[in-house]
């Protein structure tokens, strides 16, 4: 896991898992209540902050906090999409280089 260099936004924690998927994206936790998935190339000032829960257990996302995360996004997502492609390593590269290295040694189960 690697938090987000480029901003920092008080009372919530930005980070980007080290191992995940696409759609280039980062997680935003507010301890407690919940961890959300926003999605950096969608979220603009027009659409808005595209985002879903990851984990839910108690309150909403508030209007302040959403406002906040999105000019963030905005403003830094030059940086975020950098911070993604070298902090993040995707499941799908990680799953073929692990075949091929099965390959060499014959199919199991055949």
């Amino acid at each position: 896991m690697g938090e987000v260099d480029a901003f920092s936004i008080s009372g919530l924690k930005c980070y980007f898992s080290s191992n995940d998927h696409y759609p280039q994206h980062f997680e935003v936790q507010k301890r407690g209540y919940w961890v959300i998935r926003v999605y950096i190339i969608p979220s603009t000032r027009k659409r808005g902050l595209i985002w879903k829960y990851k984990y839910h257990w108690r309150g909403d996302v508030s209007a302040v906090e959403e406002k906040a995360i999105l000019e963030m996004v905005c403003s830094h997502k030059r940086e975020l999409l950098s911070e993604w492609n070298t902090k993040v390593c995707v499941a799908r590269e990680r799953k073929r280089t692990h075949e091929q290295k099965r390959k060499p040694g014959g199919a199991r189960g055949a």
